[in-house]
């Protein structure tokens, strides 16, 4: 019997006891069926019963509000962490030069391209990693920290790009304002390609009771791998869009910090998005090309959400499981990607020079079922060196749509 019934019968008792009690005065001074001991001690069973009932009640509601707490926590968490926001410029006034050039600092080889094409001649640029070098494992030099600590301002990707890098900038580099080159761009979730894309919302609501479920699973997963499945897809480069976003972000930033050259880095900028426009109408001819059947990307990480969505091309897997490089993939991992190439046909792997191709030699040994398997190297994370005709961020790209035509075809 439950305490609620419990306390049902007991007062129904005590009730019966009073009208008893009511109705023969007599009998209760000389000797009621009810005795008062008897009803004090029913009444005290009952108060007993009822606090401990609402003890049990305010324990439960506890619970209850610990539990949503915990509920709110998490998904306070689980939001920021999903969150790909888009980044802001820095508000910025003129540097002090006394007559010499504007000291300017870039992260990446990809960054410091576009930054001289902008600055020419009335910058004094120094680009931090050099081509070739991946921005997700590099670790900045006590003279690349001595160059921060003296630059008029820093320009960096954004959306923790430069992993290894961003509290260095933050301690060293107080006095030189550090601007998002991405800033204004509306970023991609990560992993989201043009499939996704286009599906978002069709899948969110024909599989929203599944998402408690699959989302503790990939949890795990990232827990156990050390993966990264969450927040902005930093590598924007990867639309040509993006990029002439970066050129007036650039134009912008240096003519506040350097007034007397404004006239200049507008005239360079404008000179430059031409050529991006040029290439942007070579990028489209040439993927055009690729048959509707062969639209399928397997890469060495996952950097070319922006790509497949500027394309329409979708990336079937990625050999290391993230979008940083420092990843590392599970034997589970490499045997699913392996099951849906078999699935999809797909028999090429599209590397990096910033990474080695060990791994996905792996794969594309265990390929059993092409006749040909090619790995074809990209520019990912840097340009190329001198002379290689990929060493500036136009020559990158499209010697990569080059490399990814003549592999899908």
């Amino acid at each position: 019997m439950n305490d609620k019934l419990r306390i049902m019968i007991v007062a129904a008792m005590i009730a019966l006891g009073v009208m008893v009690t009511g109705c023969a005065p007599e009998a209760n001074e000389q000797g009621s069926t009810l005795p008062e001991t008897s009803t004090s001690s029913e009444d005290a069973e009952t108060a007993s019963i009822a606090d401990e009932h609402a003890e049990e009640e305010g324990e439960h509601a506890d619970e209850e509000g610990e539990h949503a707490e915990d509920e709110g926590e998490h998904a306070d968490e689980h939001g920021h962490e999903e969150e790909a926001e888009m980044l802001a410029l820095p508000e910025l006034n003129a540097a002090e030069l006394g007559g010499e050039p504007l000291r300017v600092v870039a992260t990446t080889s990809i960054i410091g391209d576009v930054v001289a094409q902008v600055g020419g001649e009335a910058i004094a640029l120094t680009v931090l990693m050099g081509p070739g070098q991946d921005p997700h494992s590099y670790e900045p030099s006590a003279r690349d920290l001595t160059t921060v600590a003296d630059s008029n301002v820093i320009f960096v990707n954004g959306w923790n790009l430069e992993e290894g890098l961003a509290d260095d900038l933050e301690n060293i580099g107080e006095d030189a304002p550090v601007v998002p080159i991405s800033a204004n761009i509306e970023p991609m979730a990560f992993g989201e390609d043009a499939h996704d894309h286009e599906e978002g919302e069709e899948h969110k609501e024909g599989e929203e009771h599944e998402e408690g479920e699959a989302h503790a699973e990939e949890e795990d997963h990232g827990d156990e791998h050390g993966h990264d499945h969450s927040g902005a897809d930093p590598h924007v480069w990867f639309s040509i869009h993006n990029v002439e976003q970066w050129v007036e972000n650039v134009a912008n930033a240096l003519s506040d910090l350097d007034p007397a050259n404004a006239a200049t880095y507008e005239a360079n900028a404008a000179a430059y998005l031409a050529e991006l426009e040029t290439l942007e109408d070579y990028a489209a001819e040439q993927m055009g090309q690729i048959s509707e059947d062969n639209r399928f990307l397997v890469t060495n990480h996952d950097a070319f959400g922006y790509f497949a969505h500027e394309y329409d091309i979708s990336v079937l897997g990625t050999i290391i499981p993230g979008m940083s490089t420092l990843a590392e993939p599970s034997a589970s991992d490499l045997a699913d990607l392996i099951t849906e190439m078999e699935e999809h046909a797909v028999c090429t792997i599209f590397t990096e020079t910033t990474v080695s191709d060990t791994l996905a030699q792996t794969v594309a040994a265990e390929l059993s079922d092409c006749d040909d398997v090619q790995v074809l190297t990209l520019y990912t994370g840097a340009v190329g060196p001198e002379g290689s005709g990929a060493d500036s961020y136009i020559g990158m790209f499209r010697a990569n749509v080059d490399t990814i035509v003549s592999g899908l075809q």
